[in-house]
């Protein structure tokens, strides 16, 4: 029954198979197996000692080694978990240190508790740790998420960013607000000129705004704008999931989700129904380059139309008398 499961999960496209094993990793395993010897984990070298696994169903690992240690940014599935360790052994040898999530979703988080009775010290927002104790909901999914193993749990947490002195490189990790979720972090090593995004960027496809998980429209641009305002064209970027990429695509990216959300909040400020936007095809000179895959364009007009027409939380009290 766990492997048929686990087969017809791995079969969702990579953007959003997200919560979709949840189900299969609410109690701790004392063996983990890989779900699927037909997936195929590669490592393509960024600068020395910087790696990314991609597996092109799940979430880009960052795979950060030296004289240090080794740093992991997200680890996949937790069924594919022993094949991430196997991949990450066989780009370095020695103690992992850290596994850095970029936000909760299982396709970021799933490894957490074989690498971290490896010995690596989970590290991740806030949030994510909130999220990951407890029952969640993903919408777009209509799934419910069970806890995660009290293994899986981040041991270290921050609220705006952290920084980790390593490997002889600067490595910030720093929090972006509302946007794919309420608990993102964007990663940027300074001297390797690499950052890594989480799913604050898809390469090659549209975006998933998870607003069940507190993410926005409004928080997604702004966070795409702070990574724009910081890389250069030499700058090597790590999307969430998809090839790597650079500036220029980040910047098509960023240009396609304002132009697509501008023209769904003109339909909603002019009285449309989600029928009528839908028929106004906001997406349409998009599509070719960015609704081929699982985030197609009607999912991503819907989710942007339920963004833009859910109540607004009230504001909170500034404190002054």
């Amino acid at each position: 029954m766990r492997g048929s499961i686990v087969r017809s999960l791995l079969a969702l496209p990579a953007a959003l198979v997200t919560a979709a094993v949840c189900a299969q990793t609410a109690q701790p395993q004392q063996e983990p197996r890989p779900a699927d010897d037909s997936v195929e984990i590669t490592s393509q070298r960024l600068r020395p000692g910087l790696h990314v696994l991609m597996s092109g169903r799940n979430g880009n690992i960052g795979v950060w080694n030296g004289a240090d240690g080794i740093v992991v940014i997200d680890d996949s599935l937790a069924p594919l978990a022993p094949r991430v360790a196997e991949a990450i052994g066989r780009i370095a040898e020695g103690p992992i240190r850290f596994v850095i999530n970029t936000h909760w979703h299982p396709d970021h988080t799933g490894g957490n508790e074989l690498l971290g009775k490896s010995g690596g010290v989970v590290v991740a927002h806030e949030n994510v740790r909130t999220r990951l104790s407890e029952e969640q909901f993903i919408a777009l999914l209509d799934m419910r998420v069970p806890p995660a193993p009290a293994g899986a749990l981040p041991v270290v947490t921050f609220d705006d960013s952290v920084t980790l002195y390593l490997n002889g490189d600067r490595l910030d990790v720093v929090h972006v607000s509302d946007a794919h979720t309420d608990g993102d972090a964007v990663l940027w090593w300074q001297a390797a000129n690499v950052v890594h995004t989480g799913d604050v960027y898809l390469s090659g496809t549209y975006p998933f705004v998870d607003l069940d998980s507190g993410g926005t429209l409004a928080g997604l641009v702004a966070a795409l704008e702070a990574i724009l305002a910081r890389v250069n064209d030499a700058t090597l970027i790590i999307p969430g999931h998809g090839p790597m990429s650079n500036r220029r695509e980040l910047s098509d990216y960023r240009d396609m989700i304002v132009t697509v959300g501008r023209r769904i909040r003109e339909g909603v400020e002019s009285g449309r129904n989600l029928e009528e936007v839908l028929a106004s095809r906001p997406t349409a000179e998009f599509d070719a380059r960015y609704g081929q895959g699982f985030m197609t364009p009607t999912r991503l007009v819907g989710i942007l139309y339920r963004d833009l027409t859910r109540p607004k939380p009230a504001l909170k009290p500034s404190g002054r008398n």
